[in-house]
């Protein structure tokens, strides 16, 4: 939006020196996280009574919970705080005539629209375990990524044609072979759907997803700065894939958002995301995955996520079958939680965990 005011003031002459800050995506991307927090602090308490007013306020009674008494009652759907800042600070300083802005912001909203139907049922039976069924919601989360794997592997792509089927990991140089156009909608719709559902089991503890969520933004920012770039792209010997820049911008407003929701929502927490915004958030990440052809980077610089789901689904699958559990609990950062560890040491050691992963995963960047 700010590109297109600067033009139109452009067109009818007036031009101050300043003006040429808004052609760098660089100042963009920057001015785009400090938009979001200030947008937070400004109105993040606001909506925080608004949601608690409203009767959006965690009902307990989760059956992975360790002490849900000290919680019940906390305002929840709290991820529409950084979804209003996110939109906000990228309408202004995203260019909206990219696409791949477009498909971030629609997926961004729909996966948010579903989040919050599904906090609004916890809330309104008043039990955690009353949201919607499992396999509604990855029925609703499927009408989403089985149309968009579709399109992002086809002649209508944004992602270039010579690039797009391609198959890179991380610490290789040059893509290891070209997968078959379904072969790769297959493996794209599998990828987001664990990638979303992963980020969401990981939201158990205050402040848990949200911090773990910045250091996975900030690496595949670098990377879509990096391939937006038509100096520094070959420069990293990656391929230049036009309008890949503008990511970087829509990712510096997410995390801004977040890091302006951390401020309510580390220990004891004032507000939850809910699945508002851990699906909001996931679908972000997973579709800047394969936007940036570092779908398989991800396990690396998303480790805490991939462990978590991988935990939820042995105890689901082989733990259920044999009649035992594997893990005391499952995520298992409840079954830490469990053996005596206080949830902010808890949480805190998972952002560090966060930060080392993605300080590898960037150094894939030159290091192939």
């Amino acid at each position: 939006m700010i590109e297109f005011i600067i033009e139109v003031l452009r067109g009818w002459g007036v031009n101050f020196g300043f003006f040429r800050l808004v052609d760098y995506v660089t100042f963009r991307f920057i001015i785009s996280i400090i938009t979001s927090i200030i947008f937070v602090v400004l109105f993040g308490h606001r909506i925080i009574v608004e949601l608690y007013e409203k009767g959006f306020r965690d009902a307990g009674e989760s059956y992975a919970s360790i002490d849900i008494s000290s919680k019940k009652g906390t305002p929840t759907a709290g991820g529409l705080i950084f979804i209003l800042a996110t939109s906000f600070s990228s309408l202004i300083w995203a260019k909206w005539n990219n696409a791949f802005v477009e498909l971030l912001f629609l997926g961004f909203i729909y996966f948010g629209m579903i989040g919050m139907l599904d906090d609004y049922l916890k809330v309104r039976f008043k039990s955690s375990l009353f949201g919607l069924s499992e396999k509604v919601k990855g029925l609703l989360q499927l009408l989403f990524i089985v149309p968009f794997s579709f399109f992002l592997f086809s002649d209508l792509s944004p992602i270039p044609h010579f690039v797009r089927l391609k198959f890179y990991i991380p610490f290789v140089k040059n893509p290891i072979f070209e997968l078959n156009y379904f072969l790769y909608v297959a493996f794209g719709i599998f990828v987001l759907f664990s990638i979303v559902n992963a980020v969401n089991l990981t939201d158990g503890l205050d402040g848990l997803a949200t911090g773990t969520s910045i250091p996975v933004c900030a690496v595949y920012m670098g990377f879509s700065y990096i391939m937006g770039n038509k100096i520094l792209a070959p420069h990293f010997l990656f391929p230049h894939i036009n309008g890949l820049g503008e990511v970087t911008v829509f990712l510096g407003a997410l995390v801004g958002g977040l890091f302006g929701f951390l401020w309510f929502n580390t220990y004891p927490a004032e507000i939850f995301m809910g699945d508002t915004g851990s699906l909001s958030i996931g679908i972000v990440l997973g579709m800047v995955a394969f936007f940036t052809k570092q779908e398989m980077l991800f396990p690396i610089v998303g480790g805490i996520f991939v462990i978590t789901i991988f935990t939820s689904l042995l105890q689901e699958k082989v733990g259920m079958k044999i009649g035992r559990r594997i893990f005391t609990r499952a995520p298992i950062h409840h079954a830490f939680i469990l053996r005596g560890i206080a949830e902010p040491k808890l949480v805190v050691r998972y952002w560090i965990i966060s930060i080392f992963l993605a300080l590898i995963a960037a150094l894939s960047i030159k290091l192939r």
